[in-house]
């Protein structure tokens, strides 16, 4: 590869003003553009036309490594953000090297480009504004104003856009300008400042153009709040959610028991995104939304639904068409006592959106376990928790070791609980964790379930070890280690989820090049366990805490088929063979 340097487009450079020498009209996504757009290929090209020795043969050898990682060199541009994207998304595992390996790969392409890739440019100076964005920008006495609407004044000048002429169009276009401006690294931000800039100065400025600026990109919100119906509309929410919560055991029409406050808030927001689509629709004006009856007239059930149907092509499923639909039907029934025939016609409908063969696993989560259907990427997951144990120790920072510590203790018990976030993250020391001699059961009550089903599981040794240390050696030295949760907070509460969110995925796919979410855990939890033996999946539904095994195996399993299929084909094989059962 590298021994033939002139296979490779050649690396220039151009000292051409933006857009020199074009005469005709300049499309937004040029007007900031350079014209020498230099990519990774021919950063590459000058490194080994212009260094010499170790240094020439180290930054060849990290290039090869980047390209070997999948990395498309001659069409990716030589921009800082556009190669810290791709380191960003390299890792240990990815590359089969060490942290330290992928550090000096780093250090080196990052060298290569900041000497050899596309230069930094000065916007204002590569395009004179016009006479009379410069008359504008003169006016304002504040030299950092000035600087905030320079990219508006050049980009005007480009369009031909005089400063009274700025309006939605001229936004919008200076936003395709600045995504397209490769060195811009935060284009929303960038037109954001600009907005706000032109506003200050209309304000303070005399004879400023009286336009007032908003993002052009400023849509009506998808769901409307609550506070946006009247008030006998939030008055029917109230009951409904308080006749839920306390069911009388007595009235057929109630719930056997009461509904949690998760599902109350789901139900919440059905009611807000079907009253919010009906107001879209101009079906019932937000005023008119009196209360949850309006919402299952049939007329206006089909109407905020349908804007939550898949389109046609689309990869979606009805699901959450049909999860809606159900629960407006229950409301019906429940809250506002509708009859029978009222009943079938609102369930003709929603069997009509049911999802075909049922509920089942989400496209995403089949799509990231995939990468599990590799051995060598069980194994490095399975085996992450001392992986990360070992680096939090080498940390000197007492601090940093303990929050290492934490995030190792963290994946251990997610890999071998499943637990959801919401409850990994308030574990408490003394309710949910049980010892007897050696051993260590974790028991979390019925309140605290998803399911309202109480969980009893044990711990594996090498967990307990993980958790024994934490609890000796560093949670006292997180912040509200003095409070009853497992994994502190700040304020003596638990770990917020956000937070134990991403100590749940961020390590995984830094270190070993696998890309998680939080809930995928449980889905791997099942696909390990039932592949390599399916005569568990009733202990893997109890291990994940489902009310019934019809969740488990509609929502958690599914891509088994190549593991069963592996297990007929050796039967086959040993039967073929003689060396089976011959009956």
């Amino acid at each position: 590869m590298f021994d033939q340097p002139n296979s490779r487009p050649p690396c220039t450079h151009s000292d051409e003003p933006l857009n020199a020498g074009l005469s005709r009209p300049v499309p937004d996504t040029a007007v900031f553009q350079n014209p020498a757009r230099i990519s990774l290929a021919q950063v590459l090209c000058a490194v080994e036309a212009q260094l010499e020795g170790a240094v020439r043969r180290d930054t060849r050898s990290a290039f090869a490594a980047l390209e070997r990682a999948g990395v498309d060199l001659i069409g990716t541009l030589a921009t800082p953000d556009r190669v810290r994207t791709v380191l960003d998304g390299l890792s240990p595992g990815s590359l089969g090297v060490s942290e330290k390996r992928l550090a000096n790969i780093r250090s080196l392409v990052v060298g290569a480009v900041k000497q050899f890739g596309q230069r930094r440019i000065c916007i204002t100076r590569e395009i004179p504004p016009s006479p009379e964005w410069v008359e504008l920008l003169a006016s304002i006495p504040e030299r950092n104003l000035r600087w905030g609407l320079g990219r508006l004044a050049c980009f005007c000048t480009v369009k031909g856009t005089r400063p009274e002429g700025v309006q939605v169009e001229t936004l919008q276009g200076l936003f395709a300008a600045l995504e397209a401006e490769e060195l811009v690294k935060d284009p929303c931000n960038t037109l954001k400042h600009t907005i706000a800039v032109w506003n200050i100065c209309r304000k303070r400025v005399p004879g400023w153009p009286d336009i007032r600026l908003a993002s052009p990109s400023k849509t009506a919100p998808a769901m409307l709040s609550l506070e946006a119906f009247p008030a006998s509309f939030r008055a029917d929410v109230i009951a409904w959610e308080e006749r839920m919560r306390h069911p009388d055991l007595l009235d057929p029409t109630a719930p056997v028991r009461p509904l949690r406050e998760p599902t109350l808030k789901g139900y919440q927001f059905t009611f807000r995104r079907v009253a919010s689509a009906l107001v879209r629709a101009g079906t019932v004006p937000a005023a008119a939304m009196v209360g949850l009856a309006v919402l299952v007239q049939p007329e206006h059930f089909t109407t905020g639904l349908r804007e939550y149907l898949p389109e046609e092509g689309s990869k979606r499923t009805t699901d959450y068409a049909h999860k809606m639909a159900t629960q407006l039907i229950v409301v019906a029934r429940m809250h506002l006592a509708f009859n029978e025939g009222q009943l079938r016609a609102l369930q003709a409908i929603a069997d009509r959106i049911k999802p075909k063969g049922g509920r089942r696993m989400g496209e995403r989560n089949r799509e990231r376990l995939h990468q599990f259907d590799d051995p060598a990427v069980v194994q490095r997951f399975l085996r992450f928790p001392e992986q990360e144990l070992a680096r939090a120790l080498r940390q000197t920072n007492p601090f940093r070791r303990a929050k290492g510590v934490e995030r190792a203790l963290a994946i251990s018990f997610e890999i071998f609980t499943g637990l959801r976030v919401k409850n990994l993250r308030s574990l408490h020391l003394t309710r949910d964790l049980r010892r007897s001699g050696g051993r260590v059961f974790l028991q979390i009550p019925d309140e605290e379930m998803k399911t309202g089903r109480r969980l009893d599981l044990e711990l594996p040794a090498n967990t307990i070890a993980l958790l024994d240390a934490f609890l000796r050696d560093h949670r006292g030295r997180l912040p509200g280690a003095e409070g009853p949760y497992l994994f502190p907070g700040e304020d003596s509460g638990p770990r917020s989820y956000d937070a134990m969110s991403e100590a749940l995925g961020e390590p995984l796919r830094t270190h070993a090049g696998i890309t998680v979410s939080p809930h995928l855990y449980r889905h791997i939890i099942a696909k390990i366990v039932v592949e390599r033996h399916p005569e568990l999946a009733l202990d893997v539904s109890r291990r994940l805490g489902h009310a019934s095994i019809n969740t488990t195996f509609q929502s958690y399993l599914g891509t088994e088929g190549p593991a069963a299929s592996r297990r007929i084909n050796a039967l086959l094989q040993r039967v073929r063979d003689g060396k089976g059962d011959m009956s």
